[in-house]
């Protein structure tokens, strides 16, 4: 017996339907066709931050790790990264691994969704070359995370170029 291309499809919504089907707070249905597994979860910079010390516990290679301080500036700032209405502190979690002495050196940026914890399993290779600095950009891993305030794309691309270029 073959099944038709509209009754597959058909049977396929409706199983990805009841698999991915879940009640909110309020006991509304909502439906997702992606599986939880790929359904993004929001959690707190603890929990990051956390998740990153057990991935960098995994690498061989001395390292130190610090917040690198890049300014605060009150709103008005002159600095041109400052696209926020806070002052808070800002900071780049910033990683460096030991290496010889002279060794050229590496920064290591993560790109949109991700931190410098993508790149553990290279550390300890890259580190017998180069001196390895691997960071967490503003707003990712466990960097600070300013409000956001940009309108456009070159707005939102300048804010990350000037934020690293300040930690630089």
């Amino acid at each position: 017996m073959s099944i038709g291309p509209r009754r597959l499809s058909n049977s396929l919504v409706k199983m990805a339907e009841q698999i991915n089907s879940s009640a909110t707070a309020d006991g509304a249905k909502r439906w997702s066709f992606w599986p939880s597994s790929l359904r993004w979860i929001p959690t707190s910079t603890d929990h990051i931050i956390a998740a990153e010390k057990r991935l960098l516990s995994l690498v061989r290679t001395p390292y130190t790790q610090e917040q690198v301080n890049i300014g605060s500036g009150p709103p008005g700032s002159k600095v041109r990264w400052f696209r926020s209405v806070s002052n808070e502190p800002r900071f780049i979690n910033t990683v460096t691994f030991d290496s010889k002495e002279g060794s050229p050196t590496l920064v290591m940026v993560h790109g949109y969704g991700a931190s410098q914890g993508f790149f553990f399993r290279n550390f300890d290779a890259l580190a017998k070359h180069f001196k390895v600095i691997a960071i967490d950009q503003l707003g990712w891993g466990g960097s600070s995370r300013p409000d956001f305030t940009c309108k456009s794309t070159e707005e939102t691309e300048n804010w990350f170029i000037d934020s690293f270029e300040e930690w630089r």
